[in-house]
């Protein structure tokens, strides 16, 4: 028999989901790409007992509106999030040119 998998933390499930929004174009704003724009913006996440996020704030600023509001869009589109996520946290969320 094959040994149970570990369950994932909530930490790699946003990673993942994060990596499915930029994946299908849904994470980093086409115009924020062609002006070369890059920064980090921090979201305040509130998780419900279900995993799912039931609001989110910016709590500091990318220096850019649209990479804040693509911010505060990612961390709405966040679900299921594993049952060791806390009720609130915030979560840097990068955006870099590759």
């Amino acid at each position: 028999p094959r040994p149970a998998q570990a369950p994932k933390s909530w930490t790699q499930s946003v990673r993942e989901q994060l990596g499915k929004l930029d994946s299908a174009g849904l994470f980093y704003p086409a115009e924020a790409i062609a002006r070369g724009l890059q920064g980090e913006a921090h979201v305040l996440l509130v998780i419900d007992e279900a995993g799912n996020v039931v609001a989110t704030r910016l709590e500091q600023s990318s220096g850019h509106a649209i990479l804040d509001e693509a911010a505060l869009s990612a961390g709405r589109r966040l679900k299921s999030l594993p049952s060791d996520a806390p009720r609130q946290t915030v979560l840097p969320i990068r955006f870099r040119l590759k």
